[in-house]
């Protein structure tokens, strides 16, 4: 006998597509997966509703408006409840080892995270480059992020010199490991910010576009594809945000490169028109639509092979919209609209739903080497699963979503067909109709190294 059986549901599985089957599960692990199941102490019928695997974030930060231990409650919560099971954290530490904080962050991931969870440190220092081979043996972490452009106030620009070490250090602990790098070129943006401060005291959310020129980002992907062929690296460039960069990663793919590129559902579901303005302020922008149609052609064709969110949750009194072009912060809380933004508005493109969750699901965990425990409905598979109502329609509301934020950059918005009503973690319904019925039963997961790259299909095309 199951623990627990869904039945009469339509499976999306990645790479096999749609399929009407039941499941079973015991134990956290999905056991069976066919029709006529035997018995389960709980049943949910699932009868003209999408069951789908849980999704994986694999680009969100914890912990930089409140503290980490609080952010990891609130936030997973929201993760969880929009069908987010899993979470890849950008860790931060500007200067100090992160040995002085791993312990405590995965404490938090371990006994108040809703979600599952991977670590990607963020470098910054000489001496986070060296601790690199620490951080993997004794934190099981198997990718790093580095910024190539920094933001006033939260993070510094590392140097060209220090990129190449940093991957080379990364490089240097297998094949499968990830070096995640935000593609912005720091000169450029420096430039842009200041004029744009000189010719436009006041402006819109479509001018802060011109503080993060699309060539910036252009510029950058070309050089962090360079230094990532020296070191031997597998390159992610994380949050594509231009047609300018996507014209980059093309050309690369036709040369031959092999990376993997990330965009995210804000790029994808709003642009520097929308109505609620510095509310959607992010960095890289929001940009024109022609930038937002591109990144739905690049997301189709397979130039783009994953999606995550960029979640960093503000409130409005640190967000500071009213301030404007200049004084608002950027960062949004994006996770509890992940899952509803993807397929409303890929519908709208008519992009297939497989696809969609493909790149949300098992593309990510196949990246950043969890899969097949995650990313699929698979036998021997965790038992992470959602279950959509293709028809149901729900205007964003922040104070339903269930985090900490008072506001959702999707705010007032009515989204259609990816809405969860029960999400399963671990084999436990811990979600139903938008409200959280069981206990917290996240985990940091430990990730070992392997002895190739992944068998990631955007790798092997030209």
């Amino acid at each position: 006998m199951y623990d627990l059986k869904i039945v009469n549901g339509t499976l999306v599985i990645p790479g096999t597509g749609l399929l009407r089957a039941d499941v079973g599960m015991t134990a956290g692990i999905v056991r069976a997966i066919g029709e006529d199941l035997p018995g389960a102490h709980e049943t949910i019928d699932a009868a003209g509703k999408l069951v789908l695997p849980g999704l994986f974030d694999p680009h969100t930060h914890i912990g930089n408006e409140r503290s980490y231990d609080e952010e990891a409650e609130t936030e997973t919560r929201a993760a969880l409840l929009g069908g987010v099971t899993t979470i890849g954290i950008f860790l931060r530490s500007l200067d100090e080892s992160y040995m002085l904080h791993l312990p405590a962050f995965r404490r938090a991931m371990d006994e108040r995270s809703y979600v599952d969870s991977v670590f990607h440190p963020q470098i910054f220092t000489a001496e986070q480059i060296s601790e690199i081979p620490i951080y993997a043996k004794e934190f099981g972490i198997r990718s790093f992020k580095f910024y190539m452009s920094g933001m006033p106030g939260i993070v510094r620009s590392v140097s060209d010199d220090m990129l190449l070490d940093g991957f080379r250090a990364v490089a240097a602990l297998g094949p499968d490991a990830v070096v995640a790098v935000h593609c912005e070129t720091g000169a450029l943006v420096d430039q842009a910010r200041n004029r744009l401060k000189e010719r436009k005291p006041e402006g819109t959310l479509a001018d802060w576009a011109e503080a993060h020129p699309p060539e910036a980002e252009a510029l950058a992907i070309t050089t962090a594809l360079y230094l990532a062929k020296m070191a031997g690296a597998h390159l992610y460039v994380v949050h594509l945000s231009s047609a300018e960069g996507l014209e980059v990663v093309r050309a690369a793919r036709r040369d031959g490169a092999r990376f993997t590129v990330e965009t995210t559902t804000p790029y994808l579901g709003l642009n520097s028109h929308d109505e609620n303005q510095f509310l959607i302020k992010m960095v890289p922008p929001v940009r024109a639509p022609h930038h937002h149609d591109a990144l739905w052609e690049g997301l189709a064709e397979g130039n783009i092979n994953t999606v995550g969110t960029d979640n960093t949750s503000r409130c409005l009194a640190t967000k500071m919209p009213d301030a404007g072009l200049h004084g608002a912060r950027p960062g949004l809380p994006v996770l509890g609209t992940h899952l509803p933004a993807l397929l409303h508005y890929g519908r709208v493109r008519g992009v297939p739903l497989e696809v969609l969750i493909d790149r949300a699901t098992r593309a990510p965990a196949m990246t950043y080497g969890i899969y097949p425990q995650k990313g699929t409905i698979a036998v021997g598979s965790d038992a992470d699963l959602v279950i959509v109502d293709p028809n149901l329609e729900k205007v964003v509301r922040a104070e339903e979503l269930g985090g900490m934020s008072d506001f959702s950059p999707f705010q007032g918005k009515s989204l259609r067909g990816g809405w969860p009503v029960v999400t399963i973690k671990a084999g436990q319904v811990i979600a139903r109709d938008g409200r959280i019925v069981g206990k917290a039963n996240g985990r940091y997961l430990m990730r070992t190294a392997k002895d190739a790259m992944p068998s990631l299909p955007w790798l092997h095309t030209a």
